[in-house]
């Protein structure tokens, strides 16, 4: 049975994952379909100090927050995102199985490029019908190693600092 306190603690990783994509949806894009995965860091930083389970909580927590309040929950936006997302986790998690054979840089990495991927699949195959779209892998490919280091390095920044106070219900 999870503590009050661990369940607010998700819930305020949830709320900071939903604030984050939130802002950098407002943030102008130079290049569409480009974003940075912001929230994703209050996932990689709950792989660190709650857990796979909570950091899959906050994944999926945030799409739907995002999804409910901004794209409509049955959107291009909000399939995009939860397809993003689940194929970001089913990478992640297992590189997080791993031990410490992956840092957070490195399970952050792999998750940007399955959710690239991921949506550029479902892109494809539901809203272009060409794979042509796979032409842009390369690009988008070099744009999640750049973005998933940037948000490896945020999290395990976070991590270490919330590391430093003892999180409730944690053990």
């Amino acid at each position: 049975m999870r503590s009050p306190g661990r369940v607010a603690y998700l819930a305020l990783l949830i709320a900071a994952a939903f604030v984050l994509s939130s802002l950098e949806r407002a943030l102008p894009s130079p290049v569409p379909m480009i974003r940075l995965g912001l929230g994703n860091v209050m996932t990689l930083t709950a792989f660190a100090v709650l857990g796979l389970r909570d950091g899959a909580w906050v994944t999926f927590g945030r799409v739907a927050l995002v999804s409910f309040i901004w794209g409509g929950v049955f959107s291009p936006t909000a399939v995009m995102s939860l397809t993003g997302g689940a194929a970001s986790l089913m990478v992640m998690i297992p590189l997080a199985l791993c031990g410490r054979r992956f840092s957070l840089y490195g399970i952050s990495i792999g998750g940007a490029f399955a959710h690239i991927s991921a949506q550029l699949a479902v892109a494809s195959a539901l809203y272009v019908q060409s794979a042509d779209l796979f032409r842009l892998l390369p690009f988008l490919g070099s744009i999640a190693l750049v973005t998933g280091i940037i948000n490896g390095g945020i999290a395990t920044l976070l991590a270490s600092k919330l590391m430093l106070n003892k999180v409730p219900g944690s053990g």
